[in-house]
């Protein structure tokens, strides 16, 4: 075989010339013409019986073009390896000859490029410090008394307010005539909550029970329906019912509905807090791991394969898709550019790279017993952590990804040991509710 690389004086694609002797092609497809003829069915002749000169004629084209398929990957690869060449994505064949004994073509691809790592002690990073405060145990608690609230009428004439209930009948009217959709009789709905189109529910706050109202309401102006964009229309409400939320006593019931045995409160407290530690725990890591990567990927200036973009794009957009479609989203409503994705692309490849090379470097590992003992970590949150336990035995991939995590955590503590370090202290709620 013999091969003639052609490196461009910038940028990552390169241009390979094979060529390689066509004996074994013709031998191959010969070999493939027999496999083929032992299974095609044709009228008139038995199973296995059709003449070779006949099964040449109808399928010769396609299987000499499966078989040259299969022949230039793999003399490309061997050339790769050949030359020691690092193939990014996929290559290109061009100007395919075979004549005179020999088959030759060119390959368009491109290579990994060299990346050099920076220096870790010049990256600034703020790593981020929480505490679970007794505050923010009580405001988890009143949180999970409003999951389980009521909501219970006011009495006498009460005024509604935002974050109360009001029971209401409406119809809307545009230019005087109700409007399809623009109706409903004895519908909840909680001021504030902002199910309406704007204005709507801030206009019923202050009625009373058995108050009626007109309203005026002016409809976005990328409203769903063509024919309400940006119009103003009226809508006539009548408030049956003021409701207000009643919370649950923190009583022996309630305390046991969260399995806590002894139904105190005292020992729900400590449920909560320990949960809320554990929790904690995991987004300040996840967080902190973020924003190292950031200022790691922001730190290097490499020139990546478009190739690999090119994929890195392909799978955020069926991932985006994925999610909509989970969502309830018919998928021919879905429409996406992969322009919308290409800087997530550019970064998650810039990433993955400098990641390789700090791990490689680094003789950094996720050994089976981190693996293990992260799942066992991640299964002891749930009602039955063998179950958890054996549904990461049994997928892979998810293991796959635990190992990446894992991996990443490495680098990212690799980093923080040598990185201009400076600590900032942020709440509980800022630090989950932001967790990476």
């Amino acid at each position: 075989m013999q091969v003639t690389v052609e490196k461009p004086e910038q940028g990552l694609e390169h241009k390979m010339t094979v060529t390689f002797p066509s004996g074994d092609l013709n031998a191959n497809i010969e070999k493939r013409l027999n496999e083929v003829r032992r299974t095609v069915k044709m009228d008139g002749f038995r199973p296995g019986k059709v003449p070779l000169s006949v099964v040449k004629k109808r399928h010769g084209g396609q299987v000499r073009q499966e078989v040259m398929g299969d022949a230039l990957q793999k003399a490309f690869y061997d050339a790769v390896d050949q030359e020691g060449l690092k193939v990014a994505g996929f290559p290109a064949f061009d100007d395919l000859k075979d004549a005179d004994g020999e088959v030759t073509f060119l390959a368009r691809f491109e290579v990994y490029p060299e990346t050099k790592l920076p220096d870790f002690s010049k990256i600034k990073v703020e790593k981020i410090n929480a505490e679970v405060t007794d505050k923010d145990v009580e405001k988890m608690i009143v949180r999970l008394r409003e999951q389980r609230s009521a909501w219970k009428p006011a009495n006498g004439n009460k005024k509604a307010k935002l974050g109360e209930q009001v029971m209401i009948d409406f119809v809307g009217k545009l230019d005087g005539k109700p409007f399809d959709g623009g109706a409903g009789e004895n519908v909840p709905l909680e001021l504030g909550s902002g199910r309406m189109i704007p204005g709507f529910e801030d206009q019923i706050v202050g009625m009373k029970k058995g108050e009626e109202k007109a309203i005026d309401v002016s409809f976005p102006e990328d409203y769903r329906a063509e024919h309400l964009k940006g119009q103003t229309v009226v809508f006539d409400i009548t408030v049956h019912s003021v409701m207000t939320k009643e919370l649950p006593d923190i009583d022996e019931e309630f305390v046991k509905s969260f399995g806590v045995e002894d139904g105190t409160e005292a020992s729900l407290v400590e449920e909560i807090k320990s949960n809320m530690i554990k929790e904690l725990a995991r987004a300040v890591e996840s967080k902190n791991r973020s924003v190292v990567l950031d200022a790691l990927g922001d730190a290097v200036d490499v020139e990546i394969p478009k190739a690999l973009v090119d994929q890195e794009i392909n799978n955020l957009m069926k991932r985006a898709a994925q999610n909509l479609q989970q969502q309830g989203m018919n998928p021919d409503d879905i429409k996406m550019e992969a322009s919308q994705f290409e800087e997530e692309a550019k970064k998650r490849v810039t990433l993955g790279l400098v990641l390789g090379d700090i791990i490689k470097v680094n003789n950094l590992e996720a050994s089976e017993d981190d693996i293990n003992a992260y799942i066992a970590s991640q299964a002891a949150s749930y009602d039955d952590p063998a179950e958890v336990v054996n549904w990461y035995a049994e997928n892979p991939d998810a293991k796959n990804e635990i190992r990446a995590i894992l991996l990443e955590e490495k680098v990212a503590a690799k980093i923080l040991s040598k990185a201009n370090v400076s600590d900032v202290t942020k709440a509980f709620d800022d630090v989950v509710g932001s967790a990476a």
